[in-house]
């Protein structure tokens, strides 16, 4: 009777054993959302210099990347980066550079069979950085996503945009160690949106 009881408690160890062998090696998948790339179209904006009070037109430029949800409403966040030329008696020839987080909410049209175009809208907060000075913008988006392929399971395709900063961004240094405001301004970008997918993620051997 002893030896059976051992037996089955035998048995029972190792169809456990072999159950939890087979859960641990299901693979464990994690989700990688679509991802806009895009550039920043120079477009005139004023910059007013501190002390002497003059304004001067800048143009940034810039490139950045962004997460993008398949929902219509979906949180939205990435990297940018802006590069501003300044040319003034005051400043020298010099340039400035405007490294930024984003982080807000974005609207996306549902998808119509037959209809590419989508109308997006989005607030996003501008976290950032130049040279010494830290700061935060808000700013508001508007604009179309062409999709290039209707049957993907997140918004793929072309986009064309229209932002707005609704506030001054006070900077330490805009060029020849002086001050100055970057006044709001309207901007455009374009970009294009690649799908998001399913990915396999490694398991810690912890």
């Amino acid at each position: 009777m002893a030896n059976r009881n051992t037996i089955l408690l035998a048995g029972l160890l190792v169809a456990g054993a072999t159950h939890l062998t087979a859960a641990e090696s299901k693979p464990i998948y994690q989700w990688v959302s679509a991802n806009e790339y895009y550039f920043i179209l120079p477009a005139a904006q004023d910059l007013h210099l501190s002390g002497n009070g003059n304004t001067e037109s800048v143009k940034p430029w810039g490139f950045g990347f962004r997460a993008v949800g398949h929902e219509t409403f979906s949180k939205t966040g990435g990297l940018q980066v802006q590069s501003i030329k300044v040319d003034n008696p005051n400043t020298g020839k010099d340039t400035f550079y405007l490294w930024e987080i984003l982080a807000g909410m974005q609207y996306t049209s549902p998808k119509v069979q037959g209809k590419p175009l989508r109308f997006t809208a989005s607030g996003l907060g501008e976290f950032g950085l130049s040279d010494t000075t830290l700061y935060m913008a808000p700013m508001l988006t508007a604009g179309l996503l062409y999709t290039t392929d209707e049957f993907a399971a997140t918004p793929t395709g072309f986009t064309f945009d229209l932002y707005y900063r609704l506030t001054d961004i006070d900077l330490d240094n805009v060029g020849g160690g002086k001050a100055g405001t970057l006044k709001p301004a309207l901007g455009f970008k374009v970009g294009y949106i690649f799908e998001g997918f399913w990915t396999t993620k490694e398991k810690s051997k912890d």
